[in-house]
């Protein structure tokens, strides 16, 4: 296994982290808030970088629905970033304070929703890369071939962690934030600073639990039909 690839891996992860601590904005002062985004995004850079390949065969991309399905979360990460990377600009008061923008709240509503949707998105890309993460994760741990026992209890496992997060999504009120739907109600960090990111690993991990079987049954779905079009 390449070590670039193992790096690869940490810079994507430390990137989800840090777009996690950024969601947290009440809990930072504005200038850590901005520079926690401003690493995010230099991570962002180097993840792309590396990719570059992918976005080069985008155009002649197959056509497979699960194709489609990674091309579609792809793009629409990419879309969500770059809104997010554009109003923080536009509303720093900080790290991009010279720039002589001024978004004002119609500019922090847009970066409200955008940080949202792309921590959703990059839970669904999570889960779409997860078969390959836990690949990895085996080698290096040394894990034997899949065993019935074990797959169920990563099967349990990912089902308590989907309710931890369809819970959670309830008590952070997440659809507010994804529609954009003003609210006054913020996490009060003074009561609970821990359960702010249990609650939002639980709703990433539900999320990519999510897009991970969609992709397994758009697989085994596909195959079926290639088999049912042979035999016919």
């Amino acid at each position: 296994m390449s070590p670039l690839f193992l790096i690869r891996l940490v810079l994507d992860f430390t990137a989800a982290g840090l777009l996690l601590v950024a969601l947290a904005y009440w809990w930072l002062d504005n200038t850590s808030h901005e520079l926690i985004g401003t690493g995010m995004f230099i991570l962002l850079v180097s993840h792309n970088v590396f990719n570059r390949r992918w976005w080069a065969r985008l155009p002649k991309a197959a056509r497979g629905r699960q194709s489609l399905l990674t091309i579609a979360s792809n793009i629409s990460i990419g879309l969500a970033m770059a809104a997010l990377l554009m109003t923080s600009v536009m509303i720093s008061r900080s790290v991009f304070a010279f720039v002589p923008l001024n978004g004002g709240p119609t500019a922090r509503e847009i970066h409200i929703l955008a940080a949202y949707w792309a921590f959703m998105l990059a839970a669904v890309h999570l889960g779409l890369h997860w078969s390959m993460i836990m690949g990895v994760t085996g080698k290096l741990l040394r894990v034997g071939p899949p065993d019935a026992i074990r797959t169920a209890a990563l099967r349990g496992v990912a089902g308590a962690i989907a309710a931890c997060g369809i819970h959670g999504m309830v008590v952070v009120g997440i659809g507010d934030r994804l529609v954009g739907r003003p609210s006054i109600d913020f996490w009060d960090f003074q009561e609970s600073t821990v359960g702010f990111f249990l609650h939002h690993i639980a709703i990433l991990g539900a999320w990519a639990c999510a897009a991970h079987y969609a992709a397994g049954w758009l697989r085994w779905a596909g195959g079926v039909r290639r088999v049912t079009d042979a035999g016919e």
